[in-house]
């Protein structure tokens, strides 16, 4: 063994390892009295035997190899270097200061909410996704044996019937709002810059500030927890009618567009978990969490949540401008989280694709749609 020194990853759970497990490392031999320990971090899982916990707890802070030998002076060098080295090839403890070691030191310094949240956040980074046609036999297969919950809730012939949305001062509004539908067709429109502005503005432009004994705060478009302004938009425009393609970075403050660079891949699914509709899209806007912004005022890990809601504020706000202009803007959320960062040139931990829309003119629609008979009487609105 070098004489460098290990330290257990900080970002370690240890759960017990069942006959139903389903983790990625179900398939590996569990001998009797072992146990599971996941790195939530880099995602690796391994079982290991419930002696090598000793270990994870003794390099919960930094210890060299001479102070291994040291503190255990009756046990067998070779044992100590074997369970040690075991630990180590699973990526369970650090050796070293070497890029495995940075990567950790920058989780502690950068994340400052607890194991919920960092759990939560970084085990779903980069998860394969089904295909539409894998996920409708999944579908399929489950409702032979498994009826699927109502999908809304009725009250019934006792319930108060409430005048049309259509007919009072909200009517516009509303019928444009009933018009937005997720339609993952594109006719090669090339967007103007004025589709960018609006879809744009409406989702993350400032509107003002706020003075407050912490600082003048933004008031965008969107409510936003604690005035915090979590999240930055990037556009990979595929089909501009003015701007070349490229990455740009929209600025919510000056309501500008950066350009980053002219790569554009040739399939825009890479970055969308090989979703292929995405291909021809005219755009991609992608929206990226600054997490710091939010954990600076709040410690307290439900803000994470906060966050994530804010992202469907955003979202919402851009698909009704972009309806409102013959646009279509299809959100998903299953990102290529790795690559999409990387592109976007992101580095900080903190700083992480959450949500994306494609932007394009759709063709018509030729989803089997049929209205609310609730709202029959409004049916030309709903058009």
């Amino acid at each position: 063994m070098k004489a460098e020194e290990y330290r257990t990853s900080p970002t370690l759970i240890v759960m017990p390892a069942s006959n139903e497990d389903k983790s990625p490392a179900s398939n590996e031999d569990k001998s009797p009295g072992s146990i599971g320990v996941y790195d939530y971090l880099t995602k690796k899982y391994a079982y290991v035997s419930i002696s090598n916990i000793y270990w994870l707890e003794y390099f919960a802070e930094k210890k060299s190899w001479p102070q291994v030998l040291s503190d255990h002076k009756t046990a067998n060098p070779e044992t100590l270097s074997y369970d040690i080295a075991k630990l180590t090839n699973l990526g369970f403890l650090v050796a070293g200061d070497g890029a495995e070691a940075k990567k950790y030191d920058r989780f502690s310094k950068e994340w400052k909410w607890d194991l919920s949240s960092a759990l939560f956040h970084f085990t779903i980074l980069d998860n394969e996704f089904e295909s539409q046609d894998e996920s409708t036999s999944i579908q399929l297969a489950k409702l032979e044996h498994d009826d699927q919950p109502a999908l809304t809730w009725r009250n019934g012939s006792h319930a108060v019937a409430l005048p049309s949305p259509f007919g009072g001062k909200n009517a516009e509004l509303l019928s444009l709002m009933a018009k937005r539908r997720t339609n993952r067709t594109n006719s090669g429109h090339e967007l103007t810059n004025e589709e960018l502005s609006s879809c744009l503005f409406a989702g993350l432009g400032i509107t003002s500030y706020v003075e407050t004994p912490t600082g003048d705060l933004p008031l965008s478009m969107t409510p936003s927890g604690g005035a915090r302004n979590p999240f930055e938009a990037f556009v990979i425009l595929n089909r501009g009618a003015e701007l070349a393609a490229g990455v740009y970075h929209y600025s919510g403050a000056e309501h500008s567009l950066k350009k980053l660079q002219s790569a554009v891949p040739e399939q825009l699914q890479q970055f969308l978990a090989n979703q292929e509709w995405t291909n021809d899209m005219a755009a991609v806007i992608v929206l990226v969490a600054v997490l710091e912004r939010t954990m600076w005022k709040y410690s307290d890990a439900n803000a994470y949540r906060v966050v994530l809601i804010e992202a469907g504020h955003i979202a919402q706000n851009i698909m009704v401008a972009a309806t409102n202009m013959g646009l279509c803007a299809c959100p998903t959320a299953a990102l290529a989280h790795g690559t999409l960062s990387e592109h976007l040139g992101l580095e900080a931990l903190t700083h992480t694709p959450i949500y994306a829309l494609t932007l394009a003119k759709p063709l018509p629609n030729t989803d089997k749609i049929y209205t609310n008979p609730f709202l029959r009487e409004n049916i030309g609105l709903l058009s």
